[in-house]
């Protein structure tokens, strides 16, 4: 595809809007073929869903299908699990580069007069960003998503179907951030966004020295002493309530905020959440979809592992009707935080990052706010941090408290709340000027309707 620069005799507002024509033909011409070829691969068998929270001893990072699977695949299609169709459908390489390409979705095309003045604005800035990187950018308008999804995940009916089935717009949004991600790469965005400096400003990695994790470092192969792997997911912090009634007000201790992700397509971390995410709507709603699909069955021995009504608090519950099928008049805020938005998000993060350092003897771990800064700062977590790194193999909610730096766990990549989120006057949140800001979040179109400094200052 020409670069935007390559299209002079067009208005600004014309580029917009053929760049992100061009792109969405490019995606779906591109997958084509291979809809074609995989979708009569499940015809006969079921698809297994399994539970997330109970990878056990499976590598996450390094998983594979079953080497006969794979290799019977286009033949036979013997496939059965959606974590091995997925990882089959969108093998991940961590050693190209990230995707220069910028996506947004809304409700209307980027040239439709009903777009917001506001949504407008933030668009072309992202739409100037990206052609003065040489980027891509998108902007998918409601109509197109569905068609898009169908090329892309034509092989993995499946995730069709869990998206259909999403009873409300909220969630769809939500889970189709991640699916364009994860099959194409890339920056994604909400449109009350706009970037604040050069998107090849934002950092590739963490620099440090490794930290040692079960009594073991990072061997060089993992990462040199000045620095991690090349990122291959890129995270902001959203909420940092460093406080006893955090819960009062966020839906996680550290949560990462899901409006800015940059990642390499096929990253097994976001592979882990769209399995989460299919599962649970499979099994939590009245399946409908135009996609055709195999049956499907989940681990029935721990059916509560996918049910949303069986997320965080209700999971005790006994009174809440943990079996109701979810639908549009039932869904509430706390369903959408636990099943597609900050909260289940942040759980992935974080259980793929514990399962990367009990699987793996080799992670690098930079984390260069450990460094004591007067007893302040994230070093006053110091012992609580190697403990569990060392003791437990787990990261605990601390090792991301109160960072100002980058922090690299292999090529994952945490970045200070200040990087997605500057200005919100809390939870040690710099302005938008500072060198760590990277993208400004409005609000606006947040579901909630409210702002982080509706809770009291942190």
């Amino acid at each position: 595809m020409a670069k935007l620069s390559k299209l002079p005799k067009l208005s600004r507002r014309g580029r917009t809007a053929l760049a992100s024509a061009v792109c969405v033909y490019v995606l779906l011409a591109f997958q084509l073929h291979s809809w074609r070829v995989h979708s009569g691969f499940y015809k006969g068998l079921t698809t297994e869903l399994p539970s997330t929270a109970r990878a056990g001893d499976t590598n996450l990072k390094r998983f594979q299908p079953p080497a006969a699977a794979a290799a019977d695949a286009a033949a036979t299609g013997s496939l059965a699990s959606l974590r091995s169709q997925l990882a089959l459908q969108f093998p991940y390489d961590a050693s190209q580069p990230m995707p220069k390409r910028v996506w947004q979705t809304w409700k209307t095309a980027v040239d439709s007069p009903q777009l917001s003045p506001e949504f407008r604005r933030n668009s072309g800035l992202w739409m100037e960003a990206a052609e003065l990187a040489s980027y891509q950018y998108a902007l998918v308008p409601d109509a197109h998503v569905l068609a898009l999804l169908h090329n892309l995940y034509g092989g993995v009916p499946q995730v069709i179907q869990a998206f259909e089935s999403l009873p409300l717009p909220i969630l769809k949004a939500d889970f189709f951030r991640y699916l364009i991600l994860y099959a194409r790469g890339g920056i994604y965005s909400d449109m009350d966004t706009f970037p604040l400096k050069a998107l090849g400003s934002w950092p590739p990695a963490a620099t440090g020295a490794a930290i040692q994790y079960r009594g073991r470092a990072a061997s060089s192969g993992a990462a040199s002493s000045s620095g991690a792997p090349e990122a291959g997911f890129v995270v902001g912090i959203e909420a940092d309530p460093d406080r006893v009634d955090w819960s009062d007000w966020y839906a996680r201790r550290i949560q990462f905020c899901q409006w800015t992700i940059q990642s390499k397509p096929g990253h097994p971390l976001l592979r882990e959440l769209i399995v989460n995410i299919t599962a649970t709507t499979l099994a939590s709603t009245h399946v409908r979809s135009s996609a055709q699909a195999p049956p499907f069955s989940i681990d029935e021995d721990h059916r509560a592992d996918y049910l949303v009504n069986c997320r965080d608090k209700r999971r005790f519950d006994d009174e809440f009707p943990a079996s109701q099928k979810k639908t549009a008049a039932n869904v509430d805020g706390t369903d959408t935080m636990n099943w597609t938005g900050p909260g289940v998000f942040s759980d992935a993060v974080f259980n793929y990052l514990d399962n990367l350092i009990a699987t793996n003897p080799d992670v690098a771990i930079i984390n260069d706010n450990l460094r004591a800064h007067g007893g302040a700062g994230t070093h006053k977590f110091y012992r609580k941090v190697t403990e569990g790194l060392e003791s437990a193999a787990v990261f605990v909610k601390e090792f991301f408290t109160l960072i100002e730096e980058p922090v690299a766990v292999d090529d994952v990549l945490v970045l200070p709340i200040t990087s997605f989120s500057p200005g919100v006057n809390q939870m040690n949140a710099k302005e938008d000027d500072h060198a760590m800001a990277f993208v400004k979040h409005m609000f606006e179109g947040s579901w909630k309707g409210t702002k982080p400094g509706t809770a009291p200052d942190t």
